[in-house]
């Protein structure tokens, strides 16, 4: 049998070229008789896949990546010209999305392969105080807020100036907390309605615990010339535990996660974060840092003023 022949299928007509099946019939683009097209009788495609659910799925059974590259474009009258952008296999099988402008393209955000949503930064940020945030904004200094909120309204079409909620805290008991704005302020809520309580009682000594408090003065070691007011959260977590996170001295174990090839997928992370074929060897060990909320000794100063109110009535009469 001879060499093969090379087939061209031309339309020269105003009607195109067209490819026709039956109402039920389906069509399959083939190479060496493997089929690498395959499109289903109600118009789906499918890219290394006989059965698509999409309009058009991509499937890659091997290592690499479905969509190489997804040209993504819409025309901007204001300007006068088309931005274009795309979706690109991050490192660790993530994903990059990058906008192009002028044939330059810059990167915007990207997801990794632990599911982090990372905007102006390229690498996921974790520490012994907060862990691996599932998003993570950079601000840049002088140029770039990290986050806005921004009151709205209904249909977001302006600004108002009237009580929105900005940002909600939700857990399992449901809504305890978050951030709200009127026309001059802003709220940090948490929940505090008398029906979430019991055994209230308004009959404790604050004075005695206040005075276990040892306020203090002292710099952070990263800020070396900077003195504040403050206390060390071990010292408080016996008199107001709920004002502290954390325990002390704790620290964890971090280390590099590698796929089964060996490749790095992430460097200064915990054991947990290791997935099925993974390896994860420790690197280094890091302080789990505690911290205060200070706004949870409040109430213990407010009833120490009313007993020392009520103490300094007494010896007046």
């Amino acid at each position: 049998m001879g060499d093969l022949m090379t087939c061209k299928i031309n339309a020269d007509t105003s009607n195109g070229l067209k490819f026709v099946s039956d109402t039920s019939g389906e069509i399959d683009l083939q190479i060496d008789a493997s089929t690498k097209v395959h499109m289903a009788s109600d118009g789906k495609v499918g890219i290394g896949t006989s059965s698509p659910s999409k309009p058009l799925q991509v499937k890659q059974t091997a290592a690499g990546s479905g969509l190489s590259q997804t040209d993504i474009r819409a025309t901007r009258d204001e300007y006068g010209a088309d931005f274009s952008g795309y979706i690109d296999q991050g490192v660790g099988h993530g994903a990059i999305i990058s906008s192009v402008d002028n044939g330059t393209a810059t990167e915007r955000m990207r997801i990794d392969n632990n599911g982090v949503l990372m905007i102006g930064t390229t690498a996921a940020y974790s520490d012994g105080s907060i862990g691996r945030g599932a998003l993570q904004v950079d601000g840049r200094s002088g140029s770039r807020t990290g986050l806005t909120l921004r009151a709205k309204s209904t249909d977001g079409s302006s600004f108002v100036t009237s009580n929105v909620s900005l940002l909600g805290v939700v857990n399992g008991n449901g809504f305890i907390g978050g951030i709200s704005a009127n026309g001059t302020t802003t709220t940090f809520a948490t929940s505090s309605d008398y029906r979430l309580k019991e055994n209230v009682s308004y009959t404790f000594d604050a004075t005695s615990r206040l005075k276990q408090l040892k306020p203090a003065r002292f710099n952070f070691i990263a800020d070396a010339d900077t003195t504040v007011d403050g206390f060390l959260a071990h010292e408080v977590s016996s008199i107001v535990p709920e004002a502290i996170t954390g325990t002390k001295d704790a620290t964890r174990d971090i280390g590099t996660i590698k796929d089964a090839e060996g490749k790095v997928l992430n460097e200064n992370v915990i054991e947990a974060e290791k997935k099925d074929g993974q390896t994860w060897e420790k690197t280094a060990t890091e302080n789990v840092n505690q911290g205060i909320d200070q706004s949870k000794l409040v109430p213990l100063l407010v009833k120490t003023i009313q007993e020392l109110e009520a103490r300094i009535t007494a010896l007046e009469s």
